[in-house]
């Protein structure tokens, strides 16, 4: 082959290959893509709301030699107590069973002779979970059990019936908490916020007002007609994370 078509063949096949480069290939992009500017703050919001639910675990518990009587004199003790709180005026879905308990130990005694086995026993434990609304008759719920035969109150719960609605207020309020947040750092840097970027719901939850052994304890210490038991208030809380543009 001659130079000159050699020379030719060349121009031609890099001709067909800048046309080929050209026609719908990827694009090379030598710009450079700034990161959006962004501050991220977090709300949180906290509301204070009065129950208007109370639920009272009560429990009968019967300890004897065999199991066989721990279980019988347990029965007739659960019923009586949930006899005495329908006829307090509870209906019979504001009393229901929270757990049932059987189970054996050995008890040792001080001055027992060495070498001899401890006597066996078994435990029953009925835990009955009442419901009310009515607020101020707690305190003559528990006195009613404890007089049929309940002979251990685990706690009281004050609790909202549907927190819903104050959930809401209270995510609504951290949002709000998260803007002013991300408009004073804005603020204090000279800049200006432009948008939200992004936002999430960190947590939203309530935490019912709850009476545990000790604070009931003191409570039925103090004798009277009715054990005095006034509800505390429920705390409801929330929390965002909010990305803010600028």
């Amino acid at each position: 082959m001659s130079t000159k078509n050699i020379i030719l063949t060349s121009v031609v096949v890099l001709v067909a290959v800048l046309v080929v480069a050209g026609c719908g290939g990827p694009q090379l992009n030598t710009g450079t893509v700034e990161s959006p500017k962004i501050i991220q703050a977090y709300g949180e919001a906290e509301i204070k709301s009065a129950p208007d639910l109370a639920k009272i675990s009560l429990a009968v518990e019967t300890r004897y030699p065999t199991a066989v009587n721990a279980v019988e004199e347990n029965a007739r003790l659960a019923s009586a107590v949930r006899e005495a709180l329908l006829a307090f005026g509870l209906a019979e879905e504001d009393i229901v069973t929270g757990s049932y308990q059987l189970y054996s130990y050995r008890e040792w005694f001080e001055g027992q002779p060495a070498g001899e086995e401890e006597p066996q026993a078994f435990h029953a434990i009925n835990e009955i979970i009442v419901t009310t609304v009515k607020l101020d008759s707690v305190g003559e719920i528990i006195d009613t059990a404890v007089s049929a035969g309940a002979n251990n109150i685990n706690y009281i719960s004050f609790e909202i019936d549907n927190p819903q609605e104050l959930l809401l207020q209270a995510l609504k309020k951290a949002a709000e908490q998260a803007t002013m947040k991300a408009e004073a750092i804005a603020d204090g840097s000279g800049e200006n916020i432009t948008g939200l970027h992004s936002i999430r719901e960190e947590r939203a939850d309530y935490i019912p007002y709850r009476f545990q052994d000790e604070m009931l304890e003191e409570k039925m210490g103090m004798g009277g007609a009715a054990t005095p038991i006034a509800p505390g208030q429920v705390t409801v809380r929330a929390a965002v994370v909010a990305e803010f543009s600028f």
